[in-house]
């Protein structure tokens, strides 16, 4: 899990509306095609179409205020701006754009995804150019579409850091949860310790300390002393489990290996776990000698999780318990599915299993958080992804991974 807030990534976006752009710029007879991006008070070129006409290049950037610029008067105005040829246009004859010899724009304004400006569309020409009614209607549509996406991602950015704050907040219940009952006990503990040690001062200061009083006070000092050592030791452990769960090791271990050899590896790690149970690991592949680069290591602690998970909850009454991975190697990801025939997970708690702290509507034992750690193992240091898939039948996780 991560806490960190979300940041738009907008590189699928550019490629998209560069191509969207070409489109534009062909049909409109044009050089240039851009998409400008305004922040802080920079304008910078954000999309382009790709032409060896035009002089623009995606991050070229200047100060907007006093510019100069056709854009600037766009973003101010938030209107169509139409300049068929600044060359003999009093407004715009030192415009700067024209330094770079474009003296015909077509632009309207761009509103991000929470309706504040985002930048401009636009379309330039070296020559003069009159814009006919078709060239304006296709920029407004494209003006919309661009507008369209922008909206999205912005609701996913808000949808996304609606999450992390639910995470969060249930993150910090299941801490209080799991270390008030521990550090309670620890804290009536020393309560004993010092009431028990304040009685023994006052009899010793009095003359009437007898043997067996000192004895019972050893016994209590014996007694709180186990209790504090269980009560910390198990705060240790927590806290330890939420480090792993917060934090990702800086260092990668991957290896090159073949399919055959993760298999070979997976299984004689697992296969440790559940030799005395009566479980059967089954893991099938295609394509043994492909190879490919992995953690191995993290790869076995997140299947180790999976397989404790089966152990722990899914088996009970289950008289023949399997459980099966299968490997399947794609040109850029390899997918790794794992099944058990065990109880399987409801519906209803699909969407909640990898919450940090979630025991399910049984309140299953343990603390919780070992799905959540598997999918930060997955998505923060393996860079690939963990989902549970709908199963008529026991479990399903699938495991995607970049090679």
């Amino acid at each position: 899990m991560s806490l960190k807030m979300y940041q738009l990534d907008y590189d699928e976006l550019v490629q998209s509306w560069n191509k969207t752009l070409e489109v534009l710029a062909l049909f409109a007879d044009v050089p240039v095609a851009l998409v400008m991006k305004v922040e802080n008070n920079i304008i910078s070129v954000f999309s382009k179409n790709n032409n060896q006409d035009n002089p623009y290049e995606i991050g070229d950037s200047e100060e907007l205020e006093d510019s100069g610029l056709y854009c600037e008067h766009v973003v101010k105005t938030q209107n169509l701006l139409n300049i068929p040829n600044a060359l003999i246009d009093e407004d715009w004859k030192e415009n700067p754009d024209i330094k770079l010899n474009m003296i015909s724009y077509l632009g309207l304004p761009i509103c991000a995804g929470d309706t504040t400006p985002f930048g401009t569309i636009c379309i330039l020409d070296s020559k003069p150019h009159e814009y006919n009614e078709p060239v304006i209607k296709l920029l407004e549509t494209i003006k919309q579409s661009f507008e369209t996406q922008l909206k999205l991602l912005h609701q996913q950015k808000q949808a996304f850091e609606q999450q992390q704050f639910a995470e969060l907040a249930t993150l910090i219940r299941g801490i209080a949860h799991e270390l008030n009952t521990p550090l309670g006990n620890c804290i009536t503990a020393v309560d004993v310790t010092q009431l028990a040690v304040k009685e023994t001062q006052t009899r010793l200061i009095k003359k009437r300390l007898s043997q067996q009083a000192l004895q019972n006070t050893l016994e209590t000092l014996i007694n709180t002393n186990e209790l504090l050592d269980r009560n910390l030791t198990s705060c240790a452990y927590k806290v330890r489990i939420l480090q792993d769960l917060l934090y990702t090791k800086s260092q990668s271990s991957k290896t090159i290996m073949t399919l055959e050899q993760l298999s070979e590896s997976l299984y004689k790690h697992l296969e440790e776990q559940i030799k005395h149970r009566g479980i059967k690991l089954d893991i099938n592949y295609q394509n043994p000698h492909n190879q490919f680069e992995v953690d191995i290591d993290l790869l076995k602690q997140v299947l180790f999780i999976l397989l404790q998970n089966s152990i722990e909850h899914a088996f009970n009454n289950i008289a023949d318990p399997l459980i099966e991975i299968d490997i399947f190697d794609f040109d850029e990801v390899l997918k790794i599915h794992y099944t058990d025939n065990g109880t399987g997970i409801s519906s209803t708690e699909l969407s909640s299993i990898f919450t940090p702290f979630y025991k399910g509507k049984n309140n299953q034992s343990g603390i919780g958080l070992g799905l959540s750690i598997a999918k930060k193992i997955v998505s923060q240091q393996l860079q690939g992804d963990i989902c549970v898939q709908e199963s008529d039948v026991g479990a399903h996780f699938l495991i995607s991974l970049p090679k």
